[in-house]
């Protein structure tokens, strides 16, 4: 008999490789109010991060990424494309800006209307994976169908519409409200003079007497998807992204806008960033305006600029050489100065350590090292977590602590599993394996008991050289361990030597550039 042929594989081995999942914990549902809308309406987020189904919905999402169309006539990119199309663009007398916006898209994305866009869609989508069309819905399916959640560690599905959170669910809501213009664009009864979408919004022009029929019509399409509007105002203008699109002399002209519930909230000058990072963000918001202002809106919107770096403390002076400077003189020394660099250059990133990080920058200036310095003291670091945390025993690229109960010693180890499964490791140990590790040694010989159920996390790291690291300084650090000395053999020296003199209180070796 011959041999039975076997079917193609859809993926390679490198991708189940990658979509391999270890250590996952389930999604977790968390909430961030919506100030800019009337009674701070929650908006539910579900972070997918190490969870199950993070790495397949990745993989689709990717396919479906490379098989959309960005050369629609309405897609937007950003800004600064809305603005290269829209500046200058002429409109008659009678059409008027309008903006849709849908109420809650992702919560109300239809899973069969989803199924049935991508069978429309599937001609362009095939030349772009080796999965056939129904087993790509059949995977599709699988991932809206099992949008779990937990909460307070009660587990959650969602019934209806898209996690927002999931790698899939923003490139599903680009084809479907693509697939809602196609549809609505048809049956509008006048010409479209252009129209531009980014995500949920719309913006479009439309005869005076059309303005409802075009409401009307884009809401008959799903009653699950519902679009609010907004007309041009007094100004003639709407608002689009970071713009407002006026309309003047029969043109569109945009200027640089902020919703009125924006704090002007910057990185304050006395704040304990690197002074590059002050100068770049300058320089980049002016760069912005530049970009999507029309030329008769810039230099207003320099201004407005102006007075919001003034009320995060800028300096006037130092403002006036960075918003009015020759960006054309600016722009050939920056190309000079990468024209000198020719050789290869090693990047390295410092923490910012007030009177410390400058000076450890000027010994690598004239070296190929360019370095990068990142602040310690981040945003996040402000707010409460409002997610709920991951269980201890769920936990895993983790430096952690276990202390004995039968003295006052601790062991310090370091794990990428979970530490449920670790811990199992270390039981087995003490019972079958008594040489295989410091811990299992010290409980067999002592007979002491180890107080598993006081497992401390010290540090979570997922690179796994910082993370031995970690585990070599704690060890270092605490002063009653049950770690053998050779887990601290490959410890730098250096570190070693920082470490034993912070020990001691009174110590001075002299200022840093002595």
């Amino acid at each position: 008999m011959g041999e039975i042929p076997r079917e193609r594989p859809c993926i390679t081995e490198e991708q189940a490789e990658q979509m391999k999942t270890f250590n996952s914990v389930a999604p977790r549902i968390y909430g961030n109010p919506k100030i800019h809308k009337e009674g701070n309406p929650i908006r539910p987020i579900v972070s997918s991060i190490n969870s199950p189904m993070n790495s397949l919905s990745k993989f689709v999402a990717d396919i479906l990424k490379s098989a959309y169309n960005t050369d629609n006539p309405y897609y937007v990119k950003d800004s600064f494309q809305f603005a290269q199309d829209i500046n200058d663009f002429e409109i008659p007398d009678d059409y008027r800006l309008i903006s849709l916006d849908v109420v809650n898209l992702f919560g109300n994305l239809d899973k069969g209307e989803i199924l049935e866009i991508i069978r429309l869609k599937w001609n362009i989508i095939k030349d772009h994976t080796t999965v056939d069309m129904e087993l790509f819905i059949e995977i599709i399916e699988f991932l809206l169908n099992k949008n779990y959640c937990t909460f307070k560690q009660n587990f959650y599905l969602q019934v209806f519409g898209c996690a927002m959170g999931s790698k899939l669910t923003p490139i599903l809501a680009q084809y479907v409200m693509d697939h809602v213009v196609d549809s609505c664009l048809v049956k509008l009864s006048f010409r479209v003079l252009f129209i531009k979408k980014f995500v949920d919004d719309i913006i479009l022009a439309a005869p005076e007497d059309h303005i409802q029929t075009t409401l009307e019509c884009f809401n008959s399409h799903s009653a699950n998807l519902q679009f609010t509007i907004e007309i041009e105002n007094n100004e003639q203008a709407v608002p689009f992204l970071d713009t407002k699109a006026l309309r003047h002399n029969n043109r569109i002209k945009l200027k640089w806008h902020r919703k009125d519930t924006h704090s002007n909230k910057i990185i304050h000058f006395q704040s304990d960033h690197n002074i590059n990072i002050k100068i770049n963000t300058v320089k980049q918001m002016k760069n912005r305006i530049n970009k999507i202002c029309h030329d008769t809106f810039k230099q207003e919107g320099i201004k407005r600029l102006q007075e919001i770096f003034k009320q995060n403390s800028y300096p006037n002076g130092l403002l006036n050489k960075l918003l009015y400077a020759n960006d054309e003189t600016q722009t050939s020394r920056q190309i000079e100065n990468q024209n000198t660099t020719t050789s290869r250059v090693h990047i390295a990133s410092y923490p910012n350590v007030n009177n410390l990080t400058k000076k450890l920058k000027n010994i690598f200036k004239d070296e190929n090292v360019k370095i990068a310095v990142y602040n310690q003291k981040t945003v996040r670091n402000l707010y409460s977590r409002i997610k709920d945390p991951i269980p201890t025993p769920l936990k895993s690229n983790i430096v952690y602590e276990i202390e004995c109960s039968g003295c006052d010693r601790s062991y310090i180890g370091q794990t990428s599993q979970c530490v449920k499964n670790r811990i199992a490791i270390h039981k087995s140990d003490i019972t079958k394996y008594k040489e295989r590790c410091a811990l299992a040694i010290h409980a067999h010989n002592l007979d002491h008991r180890v107080d598993f159920g006081s497992v401390k996390v010290l540090k979570s790291e997922p690179n796994y050289h910082k993370r031995l690291i970690h585990e070599m300084i704690h060890i270092n650090k605490t002063e009653k361990v049950i770690n053998k000395k050779t887990d601290t053999n490959n410890l730098s020296s250096i570190y070693s030597y920082l470490l034993e003199i912070s020990k001691y209180k009174n110590f001075y070796d002299g200022p840093v550039d002595e």
